[in-house]
């Protein structure tokens, strides 16, 4: 029998629920392509069979899991021994990592396929279609072990932020297309930019947009955190754009402009900040998520 005192499982609404939720979703739902309204559906399609088999094989073993909605789940208060599993994708797994940090954390990918533009890929979950069986089998039997994922954290002006990033941090404009002035101090070395941002990441987060903008990934059992800065103005001498720092060490940031921004784990609720404010950013020392890992793949 599982070890875990309750299991909840937080299901992500569908991309198609989203848009018939009501009359201006179902709007705009009409004004997609015949080809795009067919990938949503599909999608859907692919969760609800999820969900289902999920249910089902839950069931069977004797696992007793308690399913609830996102809208629910906001009001899900687990204790430090329970276990939240996200049935969606990568969003729906940071979404639990924010707000169920204390407890013990699984991803579960309803809608896999890892094939470009076909479903998702998951990175940061553990289970799909394809070895569900398995992992609910290892899960009841406790052949599993856990994982400490490092954070991210930011202090501004002397102040922690009781905010913290799974896979990146974003700063800089609101607007993309926006350049931003920012001065960099790291190991004692400064050095001003001209550029569209600055992104720290985890080792988790190396492999998603960091990678993605030119950065080389690295573990995520080193601890250890990335930073880079995105196009910067190459007409400017530059010391550094980017690096990778060790377990307490730091990057101070300040902006030489008002209203740039902080996202943490590309989350839409962000903090803004003000000209001459002191950003530190660096990994939380004592933040880190508990995730399910297995050993076979």
């Amino acid at each position: 029998m599982s070890s875990f005192r309750q299991i909840y499982c937080v299901i992500k609404l569908s991309e198609l629920d989203y848009h018939q939720v009501n009359s201006g979703g179902r709007e705009r739902l009409a004004r997609l392509s015949h080809l795009k309204r067919t990938e949503l559906e599909q999608s859907h399609a692919n969760q609800q069979e999820f969900i289902a088999r999920l249910q089902s094989e839950a069931k069977r073993i004797g696992l007793a899991i308690e399913f609830l909605t996102q809208a629910d789940a906001a009001h899900l208060t687990p204790k430090a021994n329970d276990l939240v599993l996200s049935a969606g994708g990568d969003g729906t797994f940071l979404s639990c990592a924010q707000q169920f940090s204390h407890c013990h954390l699984l991803g579960m990918n309803s809608d896999y396929k890892p094939k470009a533009g076909a479903g998702s890929y998951g990175a940061l979950t553990s289970v799909n279609k394809t070895n569900l069986k398995q992992r609910l089998g290892q899960l009841n039997k406790g052949a599993y072990h856990i994982a400490s994922w490092s954070r991210l954290q930011v202090i501004v002006n002397g102040k922690l932020i009781e905010r913290y990033a799974v896979n990146d941090i974003y700063y800089g404009q609101r607007l993309a297309y926006r350049t931003c002035d920012i001065l960099l101090e790291q190991g004692g070395q400064e050095q001003e930019f001209n550029c569209s941002g600055l992104l720290c990441c985890t080792g988790m987060g190396s492999h998603a947009w960091h990678y993605n903008a030119g950065g080389s990934p690295f573990s995520n059992e080193l601890e250890a955190f990335g930073f880079r800065v995105l196009f910067p103005n190459l007409k400017r001498n530059l010391k550094y754009a980017s690096g990778i720092l060790k377990k307490g060490q730091d990057i101070l940031v300040t902006p030489e402009r008002d209203g740039y921004i902080l996202s943490f784990d590309s989350s839409p609720d962000i903090i803004e900040t003000e000209m001459g404010d002191e950003i530190r950013l660096s990994l939380a020392p004592e933040k880190a998520i508990k995730v399910i890992s297995f050993a076979n793949p």
